[in-house]
């Protein structure tokens, strides 16, 4: 009895694992590959936040000169918060993300910015959310 409870663990365990990898094979990530103009810490920040959100969409980033599906010209700077400063609070800066994007014919797809964020950080993963939600909606069948 022992034995045979054993040898159905054990082949239950090979099952799962088979279907797992099965599975994974399914999820490969879809590359888009994008022409970033921005400044190299710039680029290199959104490149990892788009990385990092992109991989619950299936897809992943890659920068490159030439074939690109998508032109994004990103920046990160800093604004005063004029409102506060009327209040008394004195210069209050924070960070701000602008991005547009363009198709790989030239044709410009949108542009927006982050702003009000505490950190440049903060203000480039905002953008970079954006950009995925905007461009998985424009690849989209049923596009609105």
């Amino acid at each position: 009895m022992k034995w045979s409870c054993t040898l159905l663990v054990g082949l239950a365990f090979v099952m799962i694992q088979s279907l797992v990898v099965v599975a994974q094979k399914g999820d490969r990530l879809q590359t888009v590959k994008v022409k970033m103009e921005s400044n190299q810490w710039d680029r290199d920040l959104v490149l990892e936040k788009l990385n990092h959100h992109g991989a619950s969409h299936r897809l992943k980033f890659e920068v490159v000169e030439e074939g690109f599906d998508y032109r994004i010209t990103f920046a990160t700077g800093q604004h005063k918060n004029t409102l506060l400063g009327l209040a008394g609070a004195g210069a209050v800066n924070y960070s701000k993300a602008e991005v547009t994007a363009y198709d790989s014919k030239g044709t410009e797809l949108f542009q927006f910015q982050r702003e009000n964020r505490y950190t440049d950080s903060g203000a480039t993963n905002a953008a970079a959310k954006e950009i995925i939600k905007r461009l998985v909606r424009l690849r989209s069948p049923n596009k609105r």
